[in-house]
C-alpha cells in the first residue's frame, strides 16, 4: 500500500491546488491536486505535510484534523490522507513538484481535478464555500 498525505489549505474563501510538473506513475490522470507527499513509515503524517508546505511551498501552516482517508478508484493501492490546514503566513513559491499553484473556490476542484473524489471531502469543501469559515485549531 502506498500512502499519500495531502493538505487542504483554506484561506480567505479559497483552497490551494497545484499542477504537477510530471505525470504521476501511480495515477497518471492526476494533473491538478491538493499538495501531497508520500508518507514514510515511522514519520508523522502531520510533520510530512507541514514540511511540504513550509519547506517546499513557502507557506507556514498549522495542521488540523484528518478529514478523510480515501482510496481512489483509479488505483485502490493508494491511500490518500487529507488533512485540514490553517494558514499562518507566507505566499506560495514554485517547487520541483508543482509547475503552478493556484487559489480556487473550494467547489471548483471538480473543474480542475481529473480523478475520483471522496464524497466526504466534497462535503467538507461545500461546507467551506457555504460557511466561509476555515477551521479552528485548538
Amino acid at each position: 500500500m502506498i500512502r499519500w498525505v495531502e493538505g487542504v489549505l483554506y484561506r480567505d474563501g479559497y483552497v490551494l491546488i497545484g499542477q504537477l510538473r510530471r505525470a504521476n506513475p501511480l495515477i497518471p490522470r492526476i494533473i491538478w491536486t491538493f499538495p501531497f507527499e508520500e508518507m514514510v513509515d515511522g514519520e508523522s503524517p502531520r510533520k510530512i505535510i507541514k514540511n511540504l508546505f513550509e519547506k517546499e511551498l513557502g507557506i507556514k501552516v498549522n495542521v488540523g484534523k484528518l478529514l478523510v482517508k480515501y482510496n481512489p478508484s483509479e488505483n485502490p493501492s493508494v491511500e490518500q490522507y487529507f488533512y485540514e490546514l490553517k494558514y499562518a503566513s507566507g505566499n506560495p513559491i514554485s517547487s520541483k513538484k508543482y509547475a503552478h499553484l493556484m487559489w480556487i473556490k473550494p467547489t471548483q476542484v471538480l473543474k480542475y481535478f481529473s480523478t475520483s473524489m471522496s464524497k466526504d471531502l466534497m462535503d467538507y469543501l461545500r461546507f467551506l464555500e457555504k460557511s466561509g469559515k476555515g477551521i479552528i485549531i485548538d
